[in-house]
């Protein structure tokens, strides 16, 4: 009986793990869902403490020291909660003080990228493509590759991409698409215009003229224009 309650409770554990890492998987990458990253942080935290002390007391309550023990285990569980809240303040004054981070500031890194709209004690938002909004707890900045840049509309690059459509498309509400996308995306130069003209000689396409933070972003802007067009054709 005794491997086997080891064997039961070893599967609970592995059950939990496996269940929360999808689930903050899914709630830190899908857009619709991620306002409830925190939620599933807070709720997966709650119940790894219970199954340790589940744990705890199943196995060795009947101990002389289980008392000890547990009052030992709640200190524990304490000091890593207020630890567990406080990093993210302390590597954020780090972060601060060895980046000197502003708002407006475009961020690249392995976590995300975008452009830094606020920052906060312990963590920066930031908006990517799409316009949205990524939390970025500083913890997950330091001591990982990134690079901060601030957009310069002195020294943008003008692109002209061409790309086919087929006949028949409304120009119109394509035209009205195509500007707000671009206008969104983290790799426009904002406050810069975007021309789209439309041709039917030799071949029915779109001539896109965009200003991009770099020139290297204009596959990457080709590439999303002809997925929307894809999309609305």
């Amino acid at each position: 009986m005794g491997m086997i309650n080891y064997l039961f409770f070893v599967g609970i554990a592995a059950a939990l793990f496996i269940a929360f890492r999808m689930l903050r998987l899914i709630s830190y990458r899908v857009q619709r869902v991620q306002r409830f990253y925190p939620v599933v942080v807070v709720v997966e935290l709650s119940l790894w403490i219970g199954f340790l002390f589940w744990v705890v007391t199943y196995f060795l309550e009947s101990k002389s020291y289980y008392n000890e023990l547990m009052l030992v285990l709640v200190i524990a569980v304490v000091v890593l909660l207020v630890w567990f809240y406080v990093k993210d303040i302390v590597a954020g004054f780090i972060f601060k003080i060895k980046h000197n981070p502003r708002t407006g500031q475009i961020l690249y890194s392995q976590e995300g990228q975008g452009i830094i709209k606020k920052l906060s004690t312990s963590q920066l938002f930031i908006e990517g493509e799409g316009r949205n909004i990524v939390r970025i707890p500083y913890s997950r900045l330091l001591g990982k590759g990134m690079t901060l840049e601030t957009a310069d509309t002195h020294s943008a690059s003008e692109a002209v991409l061409f790309l086919e459509t087929t006949p028949g498309i409304d120009f119109t509400e394509l035209e009205r698409k195509l500007k707000l996308y671009l206008l969104q995306s983290p790799w426009c130069v904002p406050g810069k215009p975007i021309r789209i003209d439309f041709q039917s000689e030799p071949k029915h396409g779109i001539e896109v003229t965009v200003y991009l933070l770099d020139k290297s972003y204009a596959e990457v802007a080709k590439e999303k224009v002809k997925t929307l067009l894809d999309r609305t054709s």
